[in-house]
């Protein structure tokens, strides 16, 4: 009996976590193909972090920062050193990391969607420390 309730439980605290989570995360679409996600996420600064997805063929996405996170914490792109260690961070991650403007991507499809979002969103997190 008491591993029948501490299942039911799990599977509450599981269907909670999923509606806390459709609730504060907003979508907004900036055109047929173009979304801007206002994470959970909050980044050093107290900030929400925002993700973009762009639609760029059949099933075919492309998922980014729009260069944010990097321009946050140092809008000049000045920091030679902050911007080598994004870079090496990002792409240790599984990201691609654009030196020229900041911008963190990745391409994915329509199954991992959700999933490349919500690790794009823990990212910029993280990458927001590195200052």
């Amino acid at each position: 009996m008491a591993k029948i309730k501490k299942a039911l439980a799990c599977v509450n605290l599981q269907k909670e976590i999923a509606e806390w989570v459709t609730t504060n995360t907003h979508i907004l679409n900036f055109g047929p193909d173009t979304f801007e996600i206002e994470t959970i996420f909050k980044d050093s600064f107290g900030e929400t972090v925002y993700c973009f997805v762009e639609k760029t063929g059949v099933d075919k996405y492309n998922v980014t920062d729009d260069g944010r996170a990097l321009f946050k914490l140092d809008p000049s792109a000045s920091d030679e050193d902050l911007i080598a260690a994004s870079e090496d961070f990002v792409t240790a991650s599984g990201f691609s990391f654009n030196v020229e403007n900041g911008v963190i991507s990745c391409e994915s499809d329509e199954q991992t969607l959700a999933e490349k979002v919500m690790q794009l969103g823990q990212l910029q997190v993280n990458v927001s420390y590195l200052n």
